[in-house]
């Protein structure tokens, strides 16, 4: 496209982690109005019951209809559509979801309701929170956009850490998700999947609270893991403790590409300083509930299923650094003791 306005919309729209964006335009008050039904545990009959991957679904007219309010929200006038039951990607994401660790499974098939596979919608992963019973933000469901999800890990993860950076030719930033020869699309769909999960988890046991409510909520501010990196910065808001130290982790402004305020030769700076901070990764230093997220998905990532996470700064082909995150180098312990306690204590 022509404007930078429209570039980046169009990037947006094939962003492969655009939930927390949605997810805090996209709700009503439970004081308010009901929410609508795909936010209610009754629309989702039995699925406490069945395993993630007799939850996918794609796609029903309730669904449809409120991704597309969501759209709205961003200016976009699109309404998904159901996702082909012929389309490649339905049965591997089944496969992705019936492989996840143990542990991780039992905890998929415990708080999400539904894995909703669409096509044509706006953005790619979605994460919303559904009430239970008792009129509580517990349970949530995951939609994914199949029109976008076509990349390898490798591709994906360096498209999405390259978009906050203008692009200087002369220094390169690459991520590593994948060995060859496993660099596939399934081993992206899964790291999407577990950030979504990431988000899902972090509501449900309460490593922190719901992200739209209309106060800033006690089990978001004094949630031990958000205190980690976080701080109450009044007014409901939640700001980095390393904001002075190093203010570049809060210029991060992803999916931005040219319109980014950081360049790629400003990644050994911007990488050093998130190597000795304790955030996750580069966009888990964006929000406290991308931390959660993005802490979590790169521990089952590496952790449990025993892939890489790095990313490597080249200056004209020269390796210059290495970035590895400190869930993968234990220099957040703090941070991995709190994860595995959410973990393994529900």
């Amino acid at each position: 496209m022509a404007n930078s306005v429209a570039e980046k919309l169009l990037a947006a729209a094939v962003t492969a982690i655009a939930s927390i964006a949605v997810m805090t335009v996209g709700h009503t008050s439970a004081a308010a109005e009901p929410p609508p039904i795909v936010q209610r545990l009754e629309h989702y009959a039995g699925a406490l019951e069945k395993p993630i991957e007799e939850k996918i679904r794609l796609g029903d007219e309730a669904i449809l209809e409120w991704q597309h309010q969501i759209n709205l929200k961003f200016g976009q006038d699109i309404r998904p559509r159901k996702a082909s039951p012929n389309h490649p990607l339905v049965p591997l994401m089944r496969k992705v979801l019936a492989e996840l660790p143990p542990k991780i499974h039992a905890l998929a098939s415990k708080y999400v309701v539904a894995v909703y596979l669409l096509e044509d919608d706006f953005g790619t992963g979605t994460t919303d929170a559904v009430l239970d019973a008792q009129g509580r933000w517990r349970y949530s469901y995951i939609a994914l956009n199949l029109t976008v999800l076509e990349r390898t890990a490798n591709d994906w993860s360096t498209w999405k850490e390259n978009s906050t950076f203008t692009q200087d030719p002369d220094f390169q930033i690459t991520m590593i998700l994948e060995d060859e020869p496993d660099d596939t699309v399934e081993g992206a769909l899964r790291f999407i999947f577990l950030h979504e999960l990431g988000h899902s988890l972090g509501l449900s046991v309460e490593a922190h609270g719901f992200w739209d409510a209309e106060e800033l909520p006690a089990s978001t501010r004094d949630s031990p893991y958000v205190g980690i990196s976080w701080v109450d910065g009044g007014e409901g808001k939640m700001l980095s403790r390393w904001k002075e130290r190093f203010p570049q982790l809060s210029e991060l402004d992803f999916y931005s590409f040219k319109e980014a305020p950081l360049s790629t030769a400003d990644a050994v700076s911007v990488y050093g300083s998130l190597a000795v901070s304790d955030f996750p990764s580069l966009y888990g230093a964006t929000n406290l509930f991308d931390d959660f997220a993005e802490a979590f998905a790169i521990y089952v990532h590496h952790q449990l299923l025993g892939k890489p996470y790095r990313v490597v700064i080249r200056h004209k082909q020269q390796i210059l650094f290495t970035y590895t995150s400190c869930i993968v180098s234990g220099l957040c312990p703090r941070k991995t003791a709190a994860l595995e306690a959410l973990l393994y204590n529900d």
